[in-house]
């Protein structure tokens, strides 16, 4: 596979339908995977928290969307100007991954497929890949083949939660995390497949959007067994679990 910056310029490239296909692909996976336990967890009451959490992050998948119609439809001064509101998005989807992750440590409300050490290296890892991709696509925006698939990639990261709950990973094993990485992977690729059908080459910035991605999941299965999450479990007061 071929990595370029620069390729002949179509209508394709231009107001590509394939970013707005990608991002109801990822918002359909974040909606069926949620319904499984949003009713569950309404029913026995959220937290304020995590009723702030899920607002934002519902708010972000609602932006993935509206962002590539606009572009779609040459609305390109709503894009720009949405796409502040975004920044402020991401910034509060970091903010309270965080928070989330912390409080689900310190109150023992951990899905039972994971373990600590897991749950806390994969979560601040993914949101750290999450606001690294974003930020450069932030920096890019006036590159616009850079931008928008730098963002995809970016969005495809915060998906994981929703994936994990679409899938029966409870059957899967303890290999569970190497399927559901598979999968975001899957999706990241689709990124220069479709550079690869329309233009015939894939753009340089998958070269760097995927690295970032499969480069968060190797520093997880690296990180995991070392005494790093042990040590910032103990930093954050969590009472480990033997």
């Amino acid at each position: 596979m071929e990595f370029v910056g620069t390729a002949q310029p179509s209508r394709f490239s231009v107001r590509s339908p394939f970013f707005l296909a990608m991002a109801f692909v990822q918002a359909a996976i974040v909606v069926y995977g949620f319904s499984h336990t949003v009713p569950f967890d309404l029913a026995h009451g959220l937290p304020i928290l995590l009723i702030v959490h899920a607002l934002v992050f519902g708010a972000w998948i609602a932006l993935t969307l509206v962002q590539p119609a606009l572009v779609m439809t040459n609305s390109l001064v709503w894009h720009r100007r949405l796409g502040w509101i975004g920044t402020g998005l991401a910034a509060a989807i970091v903010v309270m991954g965080v928070s989330a992750i912390i409080f689900a440590l310190r109150s023992n409300n951990l899905p039972d497929i994971y373990p600590q050490n897991l749950f806390i290296m994969r979560g601040l890892i993914g949101l750290l890949v999450f606001a690294g991709l974003f930020i450069a696509a932030v920096l890019l925006r006036r590159r616009a083949q850079w931008h928008k698939r730098l963002m995809l990639c970016a969005s495809v990261v915060v998906i994981v939660p929703g994936l994990e709950r679409a899938l029966p990973v409870f059957a899967m094993g303890p290999h569970w995390p190497y399927f559901v990485d598979g999968l975001i992977d899957l999706l990241v690729l689709a990124g220069p497949v479709g550079d690869l059908v329309a233009r015939r080459r894939a753009h340089r910035a998958y070269a760097w959007g995927i690295g970032a991605v499969i480069g968060g999941q190797v520093l997880v299965d690296v990180l995991v067994p070392t005494a790093v999450p042990t040590a910032l479990l103990h930093a954050l007061g969590v009472s480990l679990i033997p």
